[in-house]
């Protein structure tokens, strides 16, 4: 039988040098003695050096495994990864990620101890990606908790970056939604498997003070790559809408139009500013948009789901 009591899984595909960065992180992390760990990677298809950056790693603080998926999506890897995984917690983080030296005991010991279910932590963004023109608008579009602590500790929701749950909940919701995250819809797997968690009636925390930082690419901070992510974003939320909550939106069309001349107006701003970074209310605008118009095509489809359903039909 196995004594490991925390399984971290991250999944992967194709950023091989911000893996082992990663890596480096997490084999600096304290592992408490009643909190052995265990670390999987998941490769989902990589066509790099993935593979070979798991093997040449060396961690003293716990056991690495290497899985490959070659089914492309982040849900399948998942899936996997927890299928494979010997602890009572699923540990989640990201690979471009780099995490505290308290990140296991902050994230996991409440889970053990059965305060809570499920526990989401802080999300900083890197030092070297900060702008001097983000505001507290721009860094929250990027996901960044630590600028909504009160939030979340009013109502932490999960975000896969730093998030952690125990392997029971799995009798309730055993899996996330191959539809989405990325590979496939683009987005939102964690979240409609906190909307799940939360419609078990399990309990979450929030772990203040755990806080990882995020190295995502700098690409994510211009306009263009906001507003392409603004398309998944909105399928994605579409697709929630439709097959779980059984949403549906009143004058969609109009909404639709609406949404689409403020993007209009948006760019005309954006071609006469001064064309620095993006602007979130556009973003905002055209996730909306996109979620309009992905409504109308999922209109009358079949619903994966029973109404706020915890497992697929």
């Amino acid at each position: 039988m196995s004594d490991i009591v925390v399984s971290i899984i991250i999944c992967t595909r194709n950023r091989a040098d911000s893996l082992r960065e990663t890596l480096e992180s997490i084999g600096r992390c304290e592992v408490p003695a009643d909190l052995p760990a265990e670390l999987l990677v998941v490769d989902n298809g990589s066509t790099d050096h993935t593979k070979n950056v798991v093997e040449q790693t060396n961690l003293t603080n716990m056991r690495l495994r290497y899985i490959h998926e070659p089914r492309k999506g982040l849900s399948v890897a998942r899936n996997l990864g927890m299928a494979n995984a010997e602890g009572d917690v699923f540990l989640w983080t990201d690979d471009d990620v780099r995490l505290p030296a308290n990140w296991i005991d902050g994230m996991c010991r409440q889970i053990i101890s059965r305060k809570v279910d499920a526990m989401q932590g802080e999300i900083a963004i890197a030092a070297p990606l900060l702008r001097p023109w983000m505001t507290q608008q721009h860094r929250a579009s990027l996901t960044v908790i630590g600028d909504l602590s009160e939030q979340h500790a009013r109502e932490p929701f999960l975000i896969g970056a730093n998030m952690a749950f125990a392997r029971a909940v799995l009798s309730k919701v055993p899996s996330f939604e191959v539809a989405l995250g990325a590979g496939a819809s683009g987005f939102m797997e964690d979240t409609l498997f906190y909307l799940q968690l939360q419609a078990a009636g399990y309990k979450f925390g929030f772990a203040r003070g755990v806080s990882v930082e995020h190295h995502f690419d700098p690409s994510r901070l211009t306009r263009k790559a906001q507003l392409h992510s603004a398309l998944a974003h909105g399928r994605s939320a579409a697709w929630v809408m439709h097959h779980w909550s059984h949403g549906s939106v009143r004058w969609r069309r109009v909404r639709m139009l609406l949404n689409a001349v403020r993007l209009a107006y948006g760019a005309v701003d954006w071609r006469l500013g001064a064309k620095v970074g993006f602007n979130p209310t556009e973003v905002d605008y055209a996730v909306r948009y996109y979620t309009y118009c992905e409504l109308g095509r999922l209109a009358g489809s079949p619903r994966h789901y029973e109404y706020c359903g915890l497992q697929a039909r």
